[in-house]
């Protein structure tokens, strides 16, 4: 995830906790593991990670203060963005680590995000706004001759 606009400080033992219990909730416990262990680093990230099937709670995994669809995602909505990254590797699926494309990996787990069944209709625009935003991000790369946006 983007870590603009969202929560740098380390997270609390509160805040640790209150995610565990929503990746439980998820039933993400039952994929992959969630790793705690940097939470409360300032500025760490949450992602996940291929290597270790591991997805990696940080700091951004609470919203901040901006105010794109990124920014406010709940700790639910961004966790199950990460668990939508899981279950795609799960299946095969191999996620692209440069630009532009990346940022169509990560519409497209915002997109997946979006039908997980626990989430409230506020979650799930959130989710469609990251990915609509990403996509605009996509298209906005520039064109260059011999790498066509295949």
């Amino acid at each position: 995830m983007l870590a603009a606009g969202r929560n740098q400080a380390g997270l609390t033992e509160q805040q640790i906790e209150y995610c565990l219990e929503v990746w439980s909730v998820l039933g993400a416990d039952l994929l992959v593991e969630l790793d705690v262990s940097k939470a409360r680093q300032n500025f760490s990230r949450t992602r996940f990670n291929e290597g270790q099937n591991t997805v990696f709670l940080g700091a951004d995994a609470f919203s901040g203060q901006g105010v794109d669809a990124n920014s406010r995602m709940s700790p639910l909505a961004c966790l199950a963005h990460e668990l939508a990254h899981a279950e795609r590797f799960r299946v095969g699926y191999r996620r692209p680590t440069e630009l532009p494309d990346v940022l169509l990996d990560e519409a497209e787990a915002s997109l997946r995000a979006v039908f997980t069944s626990v989430l409230g209709r506020k979650d799930r625009e959130d989710l469609v706004e990251d990915a609509r935003d990403r996509l605009i991000q996509w298209l906005a790369q520039p064109y260059q001759e011999g790498e066509p946006h295949d």
